[in-house]
C-alpha cells in the first residue's frame, strides 16, 4: 500500500495562517493568536483544562510563568534557560518554548549577544520541570528534531503563516512519556 494523504501521519500536521503583528509589536514575537491557539490545542490534547503553564523565551507572551533573560519585558524569572532548575522546582503540564533562531538574529532583532543556546542542554532543563504526560512545545523557524525519543513522542506539527513573502513557523508539540 502506498502511503498517500490518508496516511497516519496527516493527523498529526496542522496549518493555520495568523495575522501578523500583535499590538505589543515586540520584534520576534509569536503572530496575533498564536500564544492562545497554541495553549488551546494543547489542552485538547491532553484532554484536559489545565492553567499549568511555563512560558520560556517568553518575550511578551502573557500566559503561564513567563521566563526570559531580558528584564524589560517584565518576566516572572530572568535566568538563563540553561540553568532553569537551579531556580524552580515545580512541575507543569505545558512548557511552551520560543527560542531565538540564531545568535545572528539574537544580535540583530535584540541587539545582544545572549548565551549561545544548546537545544539539548535547554530542553533537558525543560525535561526536569515537565509532569509525565505533559507537553513541551517549541516554536521555531525549523522543524525541531525530538528532545529524547526515549522518553518523548511526537504529538502534532502546527506550521503557522502570517503573510505572503514571509517563511511559516513551526510549533512543534512534544508528549513526554508517562514515566
Amino acid at each position: 500500500m502506498i502511503m498517500g494523504y490518508k496516511s497516519e501521519t496527516q493527523s498529526k500536521n496542522l496549518a493555520w495562517t495568523l495575522p501578523r503583528p500583535k499590538p505589543d509589536k515586540y520584534k520576534g514575537g509569536m503572530p496575533l493568536y498564536c500564544e492562545e491557539w497554541l495553549i488551546e490545542l494543547a489542552k485538547d490534547i491532553l484532554e484536559r483544562n489545565t492553567d499549568s503553564i511555563l512560558n520560556v523565551f517568553c518575550g511578551m507572551n502573557k500566559y503561564g510563568y513567563r521566563v526570559d533573560l531580558n528584564p524589560s519585558v517584565n518576566p516572572d524569572l530572568v535566568c538563563d534557560i540553561h540553568k532553569l532548575s537551579k531556580y524552580l522546582d515545580i512541575k507543569f503540564d505545558i512548557i511552551i518554548a520560543d527560542p531565538p533562531y540564531s545568535d545572528e538574529e539574537t544580535q540583530k532583532l535584540y541587539g545582544t549577544h545572549l548565551p549561545k543556546l544548546n537545544y539539548s542542554k535547554w530542553t533537558k532543563e525543560c525535561d526536569k520541570l515537565l509532569n509525565p504526560g505533559g507537553l513541551m512545545i517549541i516554536y521555531h523557524k525549523y522543524m525541531v528534531p525530538n528532545p529524547d525519543p526515549e522518553r518523548y513522542k511526537l504529538a502534532k506539527r502546527v506550521f503557522i503563516g502570517t503573510r505572503v513573502w514571509h517563511l511559516p513557523r513551526v510549533a512543534t508539540y512534544f508528549q513526554k512519556s508517562g514515566d
